[in-house]
């Protein structure tokens, strides 16, 4: 379907009234707290003008199994090399639909026409998946120059290979991934052997079934509500690491890579980042319930779990959490990659200072990063969307308890706000809720989490997946006094996408940090731009790409208002404003 682009687009007037509101603070049901005053950077849902109707089912909507509780993706970038952000929506099934033996929900890609139009075409595209998806991430796995999609099941995991003509074929069983019948959720690529291609880790959960649940689906009291069980006690399943073998095929390296936990753990989020700086990217896993991964890349495609020796395995209380989503980022701009780590209601988020050498410190309360409390977390992506130059945090937020929605005795709620943090530049973060405009009020029970700037217009937009409802889009208002710059690499050497490439960008005498990362979040994976805020400075003075083959590439006086392209070796490719 086609949509107007002045549906798009809100007229100035309307803006300029929206931000003469006084919004409050909002509790996680959208109630209100306290009156806040409306930042000069907002969010507006625009999911309902795009015409995007695409509703993500997981289950019945009673969910008395855990399987009906994680929710799906969404993945961001530009699938047809048209210069402009697409995105694809994973869905599952009822679980009536499931045992009935019916399929009636397929995943749903959007493609951007431009001038805000976007066209629903998965089953033109040959996408239209119809199983219990999970996960969506777009990669160019075979380094062809388009990108590919990966999509994680319950059940047989899928790979779709690009043709180039804005269609796809099931490339699964050829590239060596098909048999596998986990219960997958997170994935991330790199080039973790730092031969030019990448490699592909995926999480794991458990062993379920939805005909003979385990414990024979038993419930548990939960603050004085009978609610379902898990994860504890369900029979976990390992992670998996896959080889790039560079011939468009993959081979299962867990055992012989080190990945060999005691035990399964229930692996969600995954974020892969050079965090002790030697050049290769390093394995962070969020487990819910249990304690953390960080595998160590030895070279050589070997890695050793030092999680509890760099403190990350669990909290500053060494108490295991409920891992759910992951990002790495430099939110303090020491050139140091930090760890944030989303958890269950009643418990908070945990923010992992990287103090160097491999050695983490949980500051979550030292940055005032700690008001989640009555929130269950899930998608987070640190991100400068108020293009400052500081990465702010936003996060993804939705119970896991449905009777909630009918017994208020817990204080927190099936469906929530999400929650935004503007980084302050001290080291701390402030919550901004609804100050952040009228998107940051809209409640649901939100899984996934991806960014992208999908207009156009420099300033970081975000796509939120919804349980049994469409996504929440949320549109950057507001932030066009300030200057940009994005950067998209091409790899020689490295990797097509330059994923695991670290961008440094100097203006006004200081420097940003930044990884092309754009896995992590829950579920979903983020436009491979790396989106630089520049405040009110004009250029960047200088401008230095560290591509995974060791090649550096520096440029000087960069102009921002622009999408760059540097090509590995070579220096600039061409510009966009």
């Amino acid at each position: 379907m086609q949509v107007n682009p002045s549906r798009f687009l809100l007229p100035a007037m309307l803006a300029a009234l929206a931000a003469c509101n006084t919004p409050t603070s909002t509790t996680p049901d959208g109630g209100p707290s306290t009156t806040v005053s409306r930042d000069e950077v907002w969010f507006e849902d625009v999911a309902a003008q795009l015409g995007v109707d695409h509703v993500a089912a997981c289950g019945n909507l009673d969910k008395n199994h855990i399987l009906e509780t994680l929710g799906s993706g969404v993945a961001i970038a530009d699938y047809d090399n048209d210069g402009d952000q697409d995105f694809y929506l994973a869905t599952a099934q009822t679980s009536d639909d499931w045992l009935a033996g019916n399929r009636p929900r397929a995943n749903a890609l959007y493609r951007n026409e431009g001038e805000g139009r976007f066209v629903e075409v998965a089953a033109e595209a040959g996408v239209d998946l119809a199983a219990w998806s999970l996960g969506a991430y777009f990669v160019d796995y075979d380094n062809d120059g388009d990108k590919d999609l990966f999509v994680t099941t319950w059940g047989p995991n899928v790979l779709y290979v690009n043709n180039g003509d804005g269609t796809f074929s099931d490339g699964t069983a050829a590239a060596g991934l098909a048999g596998s019948d986990s219960w997958s959720a997170g994935a991330a690529f790199g080039d973790l052997d730092l031969d030019g291609d990448l490699d592909l880790y995926v999480t794991n959960y458990a062993h379920y079934s939805l005909v003979d649940p385990p414990h024979g689906g038993a419930k548990i009291t939960w603050r004085g509500l009978r609610v379902l069980m898990g994860p504890i006690g369900l029979d976990g399943q390992a992670d998996r690491l896959y080889r790039n073998d560079g011939d468009g095929t993959f081979t299962d390296v867990t055992d012989a890579a080190g990945i060999d936990a005691p035990e399964p753990h229930y692996g969600l989020g995954v974020v892969l980042s050079d965090l002790d700086g030697d050049g290769d990217p390093d394995i962070f896993v969020a487990n819910d319930s249990m304690a953390n991964f960080l595998w160590r890349n030895d070279g050589g495609l070997r890695f050793e779990d030092v999680s509890l020796a760099a403190g990350v395995a669990t909290n500053q209380r060494a108490t295991e959490q409920a891992g759910m989503g992951v990002d790495a980022g430099d939110y303090d701009g020491d050139g140091l990659f930090d760890l944030v780590v989303t958890n269950f209601s009643h418990d908070f988020n945990t923010l992992h200072r990287n103090r160097g050498n491999l050695l983490f410190r949980d500051t979550t309360f030292e940055a005032k990063f700690a008001d989640s409390y009555s929130y269950l977390v899930w998608g987070v992506k640190f991100v400068d969307y108020d293009l400052d130059g500081w990465l702010d945090a936003f996060m993804s937020n939705g119970h896991t308890y449905s009777i909630l929605m009918r017994n208020k005795q817990a204080d927190t709620t099936y469906k929530q706000v999400n929650s935004i943090y503007r980084n302050r530049r001290d080291g701390t973060f402030e919550p901004r809720g609804a100050a952040a405009g009228p998107g940051l009020e809209v409640v649901e029970c939100t899984r996934g989490l991806a960014v992208g700037d999908l207009d156009g217009n420099g300033a970081p937009d975000f796509i939120a997946t919804n349980i049994d409802a469409t996504p929440t889009i949320l549109m950057n208002r507001g932030a066009h006094g300030a200057r940009w710059l994005h950067v998209a690499l091409r790899g020689t050497r490295s990797n097509r996408d330059g994923v695991g490439a670290r961008v440094e960008l100097t203006a006004d005498g200081r420097t940003q940090s930044r990884e092309v990362n754009p896995f992590g979040s829950y579920l979903s994976q983020s436009s491979y731009d790396v989106m630089f805020g520049l405040g009110r400075s004009s250029v960047a003075d200088r401008l230095v790409v560290r591509w995974p083959s060791g090649i550096v590439d520096e440029l000087e006086a960069v102009a921002a208002g622009r999408r760059v392209t540097i090509v590995e070796g070579q220096g600039l490719a061409g510009t966009s404003e």
